[in-house]
């Protein structure tokens, strides 16, 4: 129960990393409220099964969504000790095919979403709270289909440093959580069989994570085991950069 008694708040956690982040939390003693966007099911059938968690629909895009979110959150449980950016999309195209539309979309969800939640949430932060923001391998190799999703989440790891050297006056930790590939929905959605196989031969495990592995690295950085960890990217890839 590492995070006992800890009000932890997750963005897209109704699938995913998300949904494996907020069980792993749930198990861990935390008190978690999480968003979705468009799977109230999955998000109403995770609560009835974890209990002492809250589900709302939220979209980060909105600022005023975004804003009463987190200050429902507030008027439930009190201060947000941990914050988990996860929500994100991706729209997969080569280089020359991605459109302005689909490069916008991908950066606002991606991008100017942790920024906005991070924003409002920063007076809603318990002293020394832990912020996990989700960022992507491929914002650290460049994935050569999706241009605007690794631009979003290298940006990713650009704002946690930012937010980490502003917010370490109040003792408050920012780090990235990096995975590599992931046997999920959202892989499958946008990778093919094809380009996976060949991916997976350059990790050193030779296998994607599960989400559950990327939920126990995120316990991790929310817990006091890492309180003099900020400003740090954590990747869980199976070794792609050895």
């Amino acid at each position: 129960m590492i995070l006992n008694g800890k009000h932890c708040v997750v963005t897209g956690g109704s699938s995913g990393i998300g949904r494996a982040i907020v069980q792993r939390f749930a198990h861990e003693g935390a008190r978690v409220t999480f968003s979705y966007l468009t799977k109230r099911e999955s998000a109403e059938s995770l609560v009835r099964t974890l209990g002492n968690t809250q589900a709302y629909q939220m979209n980060v895009q909105d600022r005023s969504q975004v804003d009463a979110f987190l200050n429902t959150c507030v008027a439930r449980h009190g201060h947000i000790d941990v914050l988990v950016n996860n929500a994100g999309i991706n729209r997969p195209a080569d280089f020359c095919d991605q459109s302005d539309a689909e490069w916008i979309e991908v950066l606002d969800v991606n991008l100017v979403g942790p920024f906005r939640v991070l924003q409002i949430a920063i007076p809603l932060l318990s002293e020394k709270a832990s912020v996990i923001n989700i960022g992507s391998l491929s914002g650290q190799y460049g994935g050569p289909r999706t241009p605007s999703y690794a631009a979003s989440k290298a940006g990713v790891m650009a704002l946690t440093h930012c937010a980490a050297r502003f917010l370490a006056p109040r003792g408050i930790r920012v780090n990235c959580l990096s995975p590599g590939v992931v046997a999920n929905e959202f892989t499958a959605a946008t990778m093919s069989e094809s380009v996976k196989t060949i991916v997976e031969q350059l990790l050193l495990l030779k296998r994607p994570a599960e989400p559950e592995e990327i939920a126990a690295a995120a316990v991790f950085l929310a817990s006091d085991e890492s309180q003099y960890l900020t400003a740090q990217t954590l990747g869980v890839n199976g070794g792609a950069w050895v």
